[in-house]
């Protein structure tokens, strides 16, 4: 594994001062897309979340060390398992585990992307409805999960 300049948590996907809300998975969520480390917007309520897209109002990363032990995954790479289920949502600035859909450098400002995924900035093919969340704290050569530093 490469260095990254900062200490990893080994069972989480945050790190930082962020704030959690306890949220629900909510009616309209794909709920195998409801993974530690996705970005999700509203979903008919103040206490529903759906997995994110490239436009809209992202509410925070989802989180895994902090989940209520009735709806915990096995793993941080494990998905949430029925709509309803209470997940934390963590916000504010700090490091989390997210999925990126392409190659990235450490540095690379990231944008929201479908499926609660983030995005490389690219003022090209930017959606103006969205705006950068945070950055790579490292590289990858591919689609996959990175450390990064946001900004929700």
């Amino acid at each position: 594994m490469a260095q990254s300049g900062f200490v990893l948590p080994l069972n989480d996907v945050v790190q930082g001062d962020y704030l959690t809300e306890r949220l629900e998975v909510g009616p309209a969520a794909t709920v195998a897309k409801m993974l530690p480390g996705r970005h999700v917007v509203y979903d008919g309520t103040d206490y529903g979340v759906k997995e994110g897209g490239a436009a809209g109002s992202v509410i925070g990363i989802i989180g895994y060390g902090e989940a209520n032990a009735d709806y915990k995954p096995a793993t941080r790479d494990t998905a949430y398992t029925a709509r309803g289920d209470e997940i934390p949502i963590h916000n504010g600035a700090f490091r989390a585990r997210v999925y990126v859909t392409e190659a990235v450098g450490k540095g690379d400002p990231l944008v929201a992307a479908a499926d609660g995924k983030f995005d490389k900035y690219d003022s090209a093919t930017f959606v103006a409805s969205s705006h950068v969340l945070g950055h790579a704290a490292e590289t990858i050569a591919d689609a996959g999960q990175i450390w990064a530093v946001m900004s929700i």
